[in-house]
């Protein structure tokens, strides 16, 4: 009969989860850029301005560039909130619109809406 007795072996090891959690929080402040003057938000230990994009016509969203303040150093824009201090935010904020900009207002979100169907033009009788 065998032994149910386990030997040698030990209490596991505990694993820390160092993966981010929806409810991490990191500190971030928010600047205006200063080619596109949109609202940008920076890790606190981000210096320089990450890749963002540029809309020259909100009416044709296909075309759009790479903005030129893109790497341009933090320092050179002004706050967009009251200070440049890092406030601890909610890791979601960082995949938020900027407040005042609601996705489903933009005019190419409502295709069938007005103007998005070519006038018919009448035609003179010959």
């Amino acid at each position: 009969m065998q032994s149910l007795k386990l030997t040698g072996r030990t209490e596991p090891e505990p694993v820390e989860d160092t993966a981010p959690d929806a409810y991490d929080t990191f500190e971030m402040y928010r600047v205006i850029c200063p080619d596109c003057a949109q609202p940008i938000a920076l890790l606190a230990d981000e210096d320089v301005l990450p890749e963002h994009a540029l809309c020259p016509t909100p009416w044709n969203p296909f075309v759009l560039t790479v903005c030129a303040g893109t790497g341009r150093a933090a320092a050179q824009s002004r706050p967009a909130d009251d200070s440049l201090d890092a406030q601890e935010q909610e890791t979601g904020l960082l995949l938020t619109l900027p407040q005042g900009l609601d996705w489903r207002m933009q005019p190419f979100s409502h295709a069938g809406g007005p103007g998005s169907r070519p006038l018919r033009m009448r035609r003179d009788a010959a």
